[in-house]
């Protein structure tokens, strides 16, 4: 295998991290300036070919200081072997003989498994486990029996049944969804004191140690709310379906897993969807549709997958289904733009999220007829033609919005509002000066938060700019020092701004960005997008100039993303400029023909 050169320690961190257990990582660290590094460098490019399942990586030191500083090196050429993400050992001075001796000693000539995870994607895996044997209360007959005394079986059935007599399922399970959200179960911001009766203070729950009797309910946590009147109230999240019939409250897991169990009362097929960004809903098995069917009991939506997306504003990443008797991957359903999701899966490689999927499935559906297993292949086959669709989808006809269960601080916090109608998307589109004098100019000054278009001032980043989670204007006072960055709790975030030049021809466009900054291991990637071609701004690049631009919506990208500890949502920054500073961070000049 050939020796790869590391530029960043992003990069060199995701090779090591994604790698199997038996992999041996050989890292050079060389400077082009030493002569012992020059001597040794074909020696090792020969054992790369001998020891064909290590990796051999090269690290400039010069070039690469991060990476060098993470080793703690000192001397060159250095050579770190690392294995399962930690170093075993470390060989100084080109000596062919002891390195060779140190590659042999911890090299393994049989790969792993390649699809088995790695132990931080099965951190990341092991939160899908506990909801394969919850599923399972859905069918207990117990459970079943408490559900249905409490459902107007009869009236759900007698409104969903058309005059030839014939029983609608759809809207079967729009009735009861209807019933279940207005007359059965209620949302939970905060519990109210038994004492006094007054609700406690939303946002005020603390971390509490659930009782014997409130865990044999299936309470893995519960909050604890101090009440004016001095009195301790306590919010047991259950996880017992069953118990929910009786207590009749709750958040979003709640609702899912108490709605689930009356759906299964009511003869429906139910899947438990469980989304990773922090919320669950319910899928039902509708005959006519001959496909399984969305089913967000806590908001009353059916069949609005793209709800979450194009709604609440959400970017979905993994959405798993649990069924009584199967565990599938249903992302696909639920996402607009499948290469954008792509790009989200980061957490673990797909080959180990299919290999342990595959493991839960099995586990699920141990004890299924094969009349059932066979059926089960059937649907699944349906539904992965369904996913089957490359880049973003066309508009379902669907009209969505924000969230609405829950108190609004909680919805605004969650950053589950969406947008209405009158916050599209900003577009610039060239006025009839601009036009005319066949010229745009826009710049952005961050110290004083203001562009200037033309003769114009405009106030405010957000004018022109759209995002995609949450932005901030942060101003250091410490260091006097303004930029742009994602807010604290924002994993990732997107601001770009979008020009209409549909109508015009372009003759050229250039763009400049200054501090673009960042620290740890966070990262700005900038990207200017014109019809179906989309270009970089290379790192350490200031300036990019386009000659060839279609007649299409321009679209300038930034996405803020990485860092580490507490403040990694500082370690990716735009903009950063002093705080009186009279310069601008950002110049787009358009040039027309």
């Amino acid at each position: 295998m050939p020796v790869h050169l590391s530029r960043n320690l992003t990069d060199f961190q995701s090779k090591i991290g994604s790698a199997d257990r038996n992999r041996l990582f050989v890292v050079d660290f060389y400077a082009d300036w030493c002569g012992p590094c020059r001597f040794i460098a074909p020696i090792v490019e020969q054992f790369s070919s001998r020891f064909t399942n290590a990796t051999f990586l090269k690290v400039n030191v010069d070039n690469s200081p991060d990476i060098s500083r993470q080793y703690g090196i000192r001397a060159m050429p250095t050579f770190v072997l690392i294995k399962e993400g930690r170093e075993m050992e470390r060989i100084q001075g080109a000596n062919p003989q002891a390195l060779e001796l140190a590659i042999s000693r911890h090299y393994s000539s049989a790969p792993a498994n390649p699809n088995a995870a790695t132990d931080r994607e099965k951190r990341f895996l092991q939160q899908f486990v506990p909801y394969v044997d919850r599923v399972k209360l859905y069918s207990d007959i117990v459970y079943k029996t408490l559900a249905i005394s409490l459902i107007p079986a009869d009236d759900l059935r007698q409104q969903a049944t058309d005059e030839h007599g014939v029983l609608n399922r759809f809207q079967l399970a729009k009735g009861l969804l209807d019933w279940f959200k207005n007359e059965f179960f209620s949302w939970c911001d905060s519990p109210v004191c038994e004492s006094c009766g007054y609700q406690t203070m939303k946002g005020a729950g603390l971390k509490g140690t659930p009782t014997i009797e409130e865990r044999e309910s299936g309470a893995d946590r519960v909050e604890i709310y101090n009440c004016s009147c001095g009195q301790e109230v306590r919010f047991p999240r259950y996880n017992d379906p069953a118990k929910l019939l009786e207590t009749r409250k709750g958040r979003c897991g709640e609702w899912a897993n108490c709605f689930g169990l009356m759906a299964s009362a009511m003869d429906f097929d139910v899947r438990f969807i469980y989304d990773v960004t922090d919320h669950v809903w319910i899928e039902l098995w509708i005959p006519e549709f001959d496909n399984w069917v969305h089913c967000d009991p806590c908001e009353n939506a059916i069949d609005k997958p793209l709800l979450y997306e194009k709604g609440w504003g959400k970017n979905l990443s993994y959405v798993i289904a649990f069924g009584t008797d199967h565990v599938y991957d249903v992302t696909w359903r639920y996402v607009v733009d499948t290469r954008k999701t792509l790009k989200l899966r980061n957490k673990v490689r797909e080959s180990a999220l299919s290999n342990f999927l595959s493991k839960l499935n099995s586990r699920a559906g141990a004890d299924i007829t094969p009349t059932r297993a066979k059926e089960l292949r059937r649907r699944r086959v349906r539904e992965l033609v369904e996913f089957l669709v490359v880049g973003e989808r066309r508009d379902d006809g669907n009209i969505y919005g924000g969230r609405v269960s829950g108190d609004k601080e909680w919805r605004m916090a969650r950053q589950e509002l969406g947008c209405s109608s009158s916050q599209e998307p900003t577009v610039i589109t060239l006025n009839q000066e601009e036009i005319s004098n066949k010229k745009f100019s826009l710049e952005y000054n961050c110290a004083q938060d203001c562009y200037t278009r033309g003769s114009e001032t405009i106030k405010g980043w957000a004018t022109y700019a759209n995002r995609k989670g949450s932005i901030q204007r942060k101003q250091e006072s410490d260091w006097k020092m303004t930029y742009l960055c994602r807010d604290e709790n924002e994993k990732e975030a997107e601001l770009f701004w979008s020009i209409n030049l549909c109508d015009v021809k372009v003759k050229s466009f250039k763009l400049q960005v200054f501090g673009a900054t960042v620290y740890e291991n966070g990262s700005i990637n900038i990207t200017v997008c014109a019809g179906d071609v989309c270009y970089p701004l290379r790192k350490g690049s200031t300036e990019l100039v386009l000659d060839d631009v279609p007649a299409a919506v321009l679209k300038i990208n930034v996405t803020f993303s990485g860092g580490t500890g507490n403040n990694a949502f500082q370690h990716a920054q735009l903009f950063r400029t002093p705080s009186d500073s009279p310069e601008s961070q950002m110049k787009i000049d358009i040039e027309l023909a």
